[in-house]
C-alpha cells in the first residue's frame, strides 16, 4: 500500500428530511493500493454510505460531516461538476441491484462501451475491444452474444458480471463494489473476487468491498470495517479481526460463518434477537437489545475503545 489517501471521511451523518439519521459519525480512509472490506446485516448503512461516496444518496436524504475528501476532491467545497465526474472515470462502481443500473432497452454493448468513449476519447473499436476482454476475464464465454444482447434478456448473474466489467472499463483508481458476488455461483464467485484483486496488484486500484459475507471479505481484504446500527462498532486488520474479536457482535458474525465440519442435522449458528431499526432514536450501545454482555450502562453510553490506535471498538467493556 502507498501513503495517499484516496478517502479521507470523519464524522459522515446521513439523515431523512424529518431528521432520523440513518448513518451517525462514521469516519473511514483509505490508502493507494487497499482492499478494504466493510460487513455487516442490512440496514446497518453500508450502501448508504456508499452512495454517498458515489454522489448517489437518494433526494430524499442528506449528509454532513467534517471533512469528506475523495480522490483529493473537497465534497464540502467542490462544483457538483467535479464530484459528478469521478464516478465511471477515477471511480468504478458495481451496484447491489443488478438490474437498476442497465438501461433495459439499450444494447449491453453500447451501455458497457459510451462509457470508455466519453472519459477515455477513445474509439469504439477499441472500447468493443476491452469491453470484449473484460466480460471475458468474469466468466462469459460468448462474449459477442452477450455484447449484443439487451439487459431483460440475461439472468441476474449475468447482469452482475456485465456491472462488473462496466465498474473496470477506465482503468479506476477506486473501485466500490456493492455485493457484488450477489446471485453468482460459487465458482463465478471466486473468479470475480481474483479479478478485483489482479487489478489491485496490477495498477495498485483501491477496492471498497461492501458485504454481509463476512467470509468472503476475509479472504478478500487487508483491513474490515464492522457496522451495525448505522455505526462502525469494529475495526482491525483482517487477521486481528478474526484472532481477537472484542465487539460481542463481531464474534457472533464470525460464530454463525458456515463449517465444513458440521455434522447433518445439526442446528447452524444465529445471531439472537431482531436486526435494528435503523433511524430509530437510541442512546447507549446499538447492539444492547441483542447482547449477552450487556449491563445498565449500555443503556445510556458506549466507550470508544482501542487497543493499539488501529485496532477500535464500541464497547463498555473488553470482552
Amino acid at each position: 500500500m502507498g501513503d495517499e489517501k484516496l478517502l479521507d471521511i470523519k464524522n459522515l451523518t446521513i439523515k431523512t428530511g424529518s431528521g432520523r439519521v440513518l448513518v451517525n459519525h462514521i469516519s473511514l480512509d483509505m490508502e493507494k493500493g487497499e482492499l478494504l472490506g466493510v460487513e455487516g446485516e442490512s440496514g446497518s448503512g453500508k450502501t448508504l454510505t456508499a452512495k454517498t461516496i458515489i454522489n448517489l444518496l437518494p433526494e430524499n436524504l442528506s449528509w454532513e460531516a467534517e471533512r469528506f475528501q475523495v480522490l483529493g476532491v473537497d465534497y464540502l467545497k467542490a462544483d457538483p461538476k467535479a464530484i459528478k465526474s469521478l464516478v465511471g472515470g477515477r471511480i468504478g462502481y458495481v451496484p447491489q441491484n443488478t438490474g437498476f443500473y442497465l438501461h433495459p432497452m439499450i444494447k449491453i454493448k453500447d451501455q458497457i462501451a459510451d462509457g470508455y468513449v466519453l472519459y477515455s476519447k477513445s474509439s469504439i473499436e477499441e472500447a468493443l475491444a476491452r469491453a470484449s476482454k473484460l466480460v471475458g476475464a468474469v466468466g462469459i464465454k460468448d462474449t459477442e452474444r452477450l455484447l449484443n444482447s439487451y439487459p431483460w434478456q440475461l439472468s441476474g448473474g449475468m447482469r452482475q458480471r456485465v456491472n462488473i466489467a462496466m465498474a473496470l472499463m477506465n482503468k479506476p483508481r477506486l473501485i466500490i463494489a456493492d455485493e457484488p458476488t450477489t446471485a453468482l455461483d460459487s465458482t463465478i464467485q471466486k473468479q470475480v473476487v481474483d479479478l478485483f484483486r489482479a487489478v489491485n496488484e496490477a495498477h495498485q486500484t483501491s477496492v471498497l468491498m461492501i458485504s454481509h459475507d463476512l467470509g468472503l471479505i476475509k479472504y478478500y481484504c487487508q483491513r474490515i470495517l464492522v457496522m451495525y446500527g448505522g455505526q462502525i462498532i469494529e475495526e482491525a486488520s483482517a487477521g486481528d479481526l478474526f484472532a481477537m474479536p472484542k465487539h460481542p457482535y463481531t464474534k457472533l458474525l464470525i460464530k454463525v460463518i458456515p463449517s465444513l465440519n458440521i455434522k447433518r442435522g445439526e442446528r447452524l449458528e444465529e445471531i439472537p434477537g431482531h436486526v435494528l431499526e435503523i433511524g430509530k432514536p437510541r442512546s447507549g450501545c446499538v447492539f444492547k437489545e441483542r447482547c449477552s454482555y450487556r449491563q445498565d450502562i449500555c443503556a445510556t453510553e458506549v466507550k470508544e475503545q482501542s487497543l493499539d490506535g488501529f485496532h477500535t471498538f464500541r464497547c463498555n467493556f473488553d470482552i
